[in-house]
């Protein structure tokens, strides 16, 4: 029956067929498949239902040319199946029970398919090239002997690689594998505890990841891989608590990378040093690293738009330092401790006092627009948010130029008036009290009215002194009349002479007014002098 099937291209159906003439040696299949099975003009093995003993090995081909197609459907192998290095026409398992499948470097002119199969001890398809389609969807691998259930190094798919519904408790290995078509892992779910259980570094996908409603219970790792359209993790399920759950630094992708609610992560999300032709999406995410201080890392990433309202970050910091977001970066979170925008780059900042996080990192962080447009204060506390040395003038600058730019000086005043504030606490010794003083007497120069506050009360000081205990004349027939109040103003103003200071000299206790009158008008004419250059030259 299987060999008059076989000559005529048909199907060899062995499902009701009981015992032995259901069962169908491996070696036999072998032999037909190489043209030694004397019926010479086969043209497609298509068998269902049988049950293969042996190992069909196909190891380096060898098949008859006229083999068009190699098909199982429904069929149990009690042993592996074994095509390394062999050129087959396409292979096809839909819902085989096989122990193994070793199909290293194995070129396919058709579909290489293992549709809804059972594979205990995992797919080998290293270095393996298919010119059409590479289908596992709804299959279940084991792990072989090296906890791998699909190795796929290096792998080359002219079409679709399709892993849809897959279900794998060993890793899915697929670096530096070349996919011209989409790889679909929607639905798919692999379970590797607290290792890398999905690896694609260095992958390049002319196409998408459409991953939908992936659950791994491990990592899903894409170091440096290229992908010519999106990924697609919506509503995906990620955990590695003690690790990285989703990784992609040094990532190229030219579409959009999609972690949208349901998305959640218990791990490291890791997206350092990654390019994003377009937008990062992860829009009321759930994430947390209860085994790490990083939640969510996005150092030195670029992207168009960064989108992170509603996310929700259970533990863990969000770290984008030297960020680059050409449009908007979307702050509207649900809840993060820790936000670092350190020496990043933005178009448009969203975020609002409510979403703000307890500590955030602005040194270095420039930005083209802020919304909403906040009062001062409103955005003085937002700035407050970083303690460390470094916030305390760049971001108080980049402020107050963004207001300026406003058109909302005072704002602007207000905001270099704090900057000095801030300044001044870091300081110690004589030059926080010199600033101390600066602060006092003019504001550092943004509020030059308490110079004259000060100036008014020493004039009524000693105009009430001097008035009472009056200096001796010098010379008393060619002194002019004394004036208590123009005296103490000659006193208190440097380089300006009323001729007062000169015509009279002050006796007993009043010398010791005078001289200090006279240190005082010197330091204040000097704070106001300094506070009024800090306040042109912008600070």
């Amino acid at each position: 029956m299987l060999d008059r099937a076989f000559a005529e291209g048909a199907e060899a159906d062995l499902t009701g067929a009981g015992g032995a003439a259901r069962t169908v040696r491996a070696a036999v299949l072998a032999a037909l498949l190489r043209g030694s099975g004397g019926t010479g003009g086969g043209r497609a093995l298509r068998v269902r239902g049988a049950r293969v003993t042996g190992s069909l090995d196909l190891t380096g081909g060898g098949l008859a040319p006229e083999v068009l197609r190699i098909d199982f459907e429904d069929c149990e192998f009690d042993a592996p199946l074994v095509c390394r290095d062999a050129a087959l026409p396409g292979l096809v398992l839909r819902g085989c029970t096989v122990p193994s499948v070793d199909a290293d470097r194995v070129r396919t002119q058709g579909p290489l398919e293992l549709r809804g199969c059972v594979v205990a001890g995992g797919v080998r398809l290293e270095r393996a090239r298919a010119e059409t389609d590479v289908v596992l969807s709804g299959s279940v691998l084991g792990p072989g002997a090296d906890g791998v259930a699909l190795a796929g190094a290096g792998l080359m798919v002219t079409g679709v690689l399709d892993l849809t519904d897959l279900r794998a408790s060993g890793v899915v290995q697929l670096g530096g594998a070349r996919i011209a078509g989409p790889v679909r892992m929607t639905d798919a779910r692999v379970r590797v505890p607290g290792a890398d259980a999905v690896v694609l570094d260095r992958a390049v996908l002319g196409d998408r990841l459409m991953a939908r409603r992936l659950v791994v219970e491990g990592g899903l790792r894409m170091f440096n891989a290229d992908v010519a359209g999106g990924i697609q993790l919506s509503g995906a399920r990620l955990d590695r608590p003690d690790g990285i759950a989703f990784g992609a630094s040094g990532a190229s992708v030219r579409g959009a990378v999609w972690c949208s609610a349901p998305f959640t992560a218990s791990g490291e999300v890791r997206l350092a040093g990654a390019e994003l032709r377009t937008r990062l999406d992860l829009t009321g995410a759930r994430i947390g690293h209860p085994g790490g201080s990083v939640a969510l890392r996005l150092d030195r990433m670029s992207a168009s738009d960064v989108g992170l309202e509603g996310l929700h970050v259970a533990s863990g910091s969000v770290s984008a330092t030297g960020i680059h977001v050409r449009d908007t970066l979307d702050l509207r979170v649900d809840r993060v401790a820790v936000l670092d925008l350190a020496q990043g780059t933005v178009g448009v900042l969203l975020d609002g006092p409510v979403h703000w996080p307890d500590r955030a990192g602005v040194a270095g962080l420039t930005y083209a627009s802020l919304h909403p447009l906040l009062p001062a204060p409103a955005r003085l506390a937002w700035l407050a948010r970083d303690p460390s040395t470094e916030a305390a003038t760049q971001p108080y600058a980049q402020l107050a130029q963004y207001y300026l730019m406003l058109g909302r000086p005072l704002d602007a005043r207000r905001i270099r008036y704090a900057s000095q504030v801030r300044h001044r606490a870091g300081l110690r010794g004589a030059a926080r009290l010199w600033e101390g003083l600066l602060q006092v007497t003019v504001g550092y120069g943004f509020r030059p009215w308490r110079a004259l506050g000060w100036l008014a009360v020493l004039v009524v000081l000693g105009t009430a002194v001097f008035g009472t205990l009056p200096p001796t004349a010098l010379e008393p027939e060619k002194a002019p009349r004394f004036h208590a109040v123009a005296y103490t103003l000659d006193l208190l103003l440097p380089l300006v002479s009323l001729g007062q200071d000169s015509a009279f000299q002050p006796v007993g206790a009043t010398q010791w007014l005078s001289y200090a009158l006279i240190g005082v008008g010197w330091v204040l004419a000097s704070a106001v002098g300094l506070g009024l250059g800090r306040s042109l030259s912008g600070g």
